[in-house]
């Protein structure tokens, strides 16, 4: 398996494990806040805003010559409002977009450069490759803000 083909596979596998964990979350646990830290929902608004974020920065690095990207400003990504559900299908509709689109592309322009803000030059393929790592990175904040959750909420024992 080439390494494109093992981070479509990473990026695909992503909305469904967002949705498993947002499954059995009322509105309200979902929107809770950990002290210091991010809800759930916050969370899937980020990983939506990331995708569309991300998916700018791949189409500037085909349409120009070593662009120089910018980061996201994660101010930017903020909840609407609308249901868990919605939300968790707004990030799936975006991710497929991502995927069917880099799954276009032949191998060569997966090595097309860019500047990253912080890192310098790098190639669609690496920023791909950090697409994957945030969402590891936000998923585990999820499965955490989640266990907090279940650890918060009283027992429920059967009378």
């Amino acid at each position: 398996m080439t390494h494109r083909a093992v981070l479509l596979e990473a990026l695909a596998s992503t909305p469904a494990d967002i949705a498993r964990l947002a499954r059995g979350l009322d509105e309200a646990a979902a929107a809770r806040r950990p002290a210091g830290g991010r809800s759930c929902r916050d969370l899937i608004a980020q990983l939506s805003y990331s995708e569309e974020h991300s998916r700018a920065q791949f189409r500037r690095i085909l349409s120009e010559d070593a662009p120089a990207l910018t980061a996201p400003d994660l101010t930017l990504a903020v909840d609407a409002g609308e249901g868990m559900a919605v939300l968790v299908e707004q990030f799936a509709r975006a991710r497929a977009e991502t995927l069917a689109w880099l799954s276009a592309l032949g191998p060569g322009a997966w090595q097309r450069p860019a500047v990253h803000p912080t890192g310098g030059r790098t190639t669609l393929r690496f920023l791909v490759g950090e697409l994957v790592a945030s969402d590891i990175a936000l998923t585990n904040q999820l499965v955490t803000v989640r266990n907090q959750w279940r650890a918060a909420r009283p027992e429920v024992t059967d009378e």
